[in-house]
């Protein structure tokens, strides 16, 4: 196992001419021993570059990337001893057994010990019947575990995943998905797993790194970022749908919507309600803590209903209070016209307007 540290990392393409371009800026992040941590954010965010410059096939502008405490910025993906796995498997005209054991042959390694560490490897990954096939018969999904038995043969420092999954077809994925799970759970190898897919990084990772052009926006565990979400980007970019957002102004203990009001007392200290107060915000509820209700209850506000879409575990329904749109994930999809509306008030997040920066957290789990 490995601690990998970035430390002040920037990287520019092609410095010093017209069509100099800023990748990556003022980076730091840690890896911990045995950690999975996923680097989630749109395209051209800086992902890839990122685990470039781990793997070492791209050295930094300015920084430095630490392996154990040991300045590894010299060193080649060899000798930093990292496994990479990216988006199309390549294999090599021969058996699977063969291309599995290729990095062992490499380096000489006795051929007794290939065939024990080879067939281990298989049987784990689940290909042991498939070792003596032509792997050029076999489907994506396959190719790509002989892939990642190559990778794991190695027994490498970290590994490094690049959208492994992306084209594969939907029930494929999610297999792929758990069995790279469990061998990061049973193995404690260090997995950096690059995606734009939010929902391969809540299910994989330890940890997420949530990036927006060249920068780490928030960095933590996937129940945190649901929950507490540093800024409003972070909010709508995680959740299925993403955070809801409603222009706001904080009176007191109270938020004023225009249309309605909401009681937040219990939920904000006294300094940030003094700092605030008058203060135009906005309020960001995630739609299953947007609890809706057939009958009228204490503290729940009048609104109609809109569209209703199955989606599979649930409802999605539209919410309309006046001139203001919610959704709400609800397991009942027989709502009448009229409905009653309330907020999980320990859900509820504010943020600032100007940079949409968040104000108030669940202190129940600071």
């Amino acid at each position: 196992m490995t601690n990998i540290i970035l430390e002040d990392i920037t990287h520019i393409y092609n410095l010093g001419t017209p069509r100099e371009t800023l990748a990556i800026r003022d980076l730091d992040i840690e890896f911990p021993d045995g950690s999975f941590v996923a680097l989630l954010g749109p395209s051209g965010c800086g992902k890839t570059t990122l685990l470039r410059i781990i793997s070492g096939l791209t050295r930094q502008t300015r920084g430095y990337v630490y392996f154990d405490g040991k300045e590894v910025t010299p060193l080649t993906p060899r000798e930093r001893n990292v496994a990479m796995i990216f988006q199309f498997p390549v294999l090599y005209k021969m058996n699977v057994f063969e291309n599995i054991a290729f990095p062992l042959r490499c380096i000489k390694v006795p051929d007794e010990e290939v065939k024990k560490k080879v067939t281990e490897i298989a049987e784990l990954v689940g290909i042991s019947h498939l070792l003596y096939t032509d792997p050029r018969r076999l489907d994506f999904a396959t190719k790509q575990k002989i892939i990642l038995c190559r990778a794991l043969v190695r027994e490498p420092t970290v590994f490094i995943l690049d959208e492994p999954l992306t084209n594969l077809e939907p029930m494929s994925r999610f297999e792929l998905r758990l069995k790279i799970k469990e061998l990061q759970s049973r193995m404690k190898t260090n997995m950096i797993y690059v995606t734009h897919d939010q929902t391969e990084a809540l299910a994989l990772a330890h940890k997420i790194a949530v990036m927006k052009e060249g920068e780490i926006v928030q960095y933590d565990k996937p129940e945190v970022l649901l929950d507490r979400p540093k800024n409003t980007f972070v909010g709508f970019f995680l959740g299925s749908p993403g955070m809801h957002f409603l222009n706001c102004k904080l009176k007191g203990t109270t938020i004023d919507f225009g249309d309605f009001t909401c009681n937040i007392k219990g939920l904000l200290s006294e300094d940030v309600l003094e700092k605030f107060d008058n203060k135009e915000l906005i309020f960001g509820i995630r739609p299953e803590y947007v609890l809706v209700s057939k009958k009228e209850r204490p503290g729940y506000i009048k609104a109609r209903r809109g569209n209703i879409t199955n989606i599979g575990i649930a409802f999605l329904v539209d919410i309309y209070i006046g001139d203001k749109r919610l959704k709400a994930k609800v397991k009942e999809g027989d709502l009448p016209e009229e409905v009653y509306v309330g907020f999980q008030k320990e859900k509820i997040c504010l943020f600032e307007k100007e940079k949409g920066e968040l104000i108030i957290k669940n202190t129940e789990k600071e």
